[in-house]
């Protein structure tokens, strides 16, 4: 792994794991994993936060979208 890695971003101590002197403990490797965790945690509740906006919006398309072609039929 060098830093030109794209798959660092997905290892918050990738650093420790390109370099050869010593691996990283067990106890640095579950905060690691804790941390990446929490991250999708957050992606997550940002998701579902703007979920309901979001299928509004969607709705409210469809409404305006169905009225004018209904009204044009007339």
């Amino acid at each position: 792994m060098d830093d030109n890695d794209p798959r660092r971003y997905d290892d918050p101590i990738w650093y420790d794991r390109a370099e050869v002197d010593e691996p990283p403990g067990p106890i640095l490797n579950a905060v690691a994993y804790l941390f990446l965790l929490l991250l999708a945690a957050c992606a997550i509740a940002v998701q579902l936060y703007w979920l309901p906006n979001t299928l509004w919006c969607q709705i409210a398309g469809w409404i305006e979208r169905r009225r004018v072609t209904s009204t044009r039929r007339l």
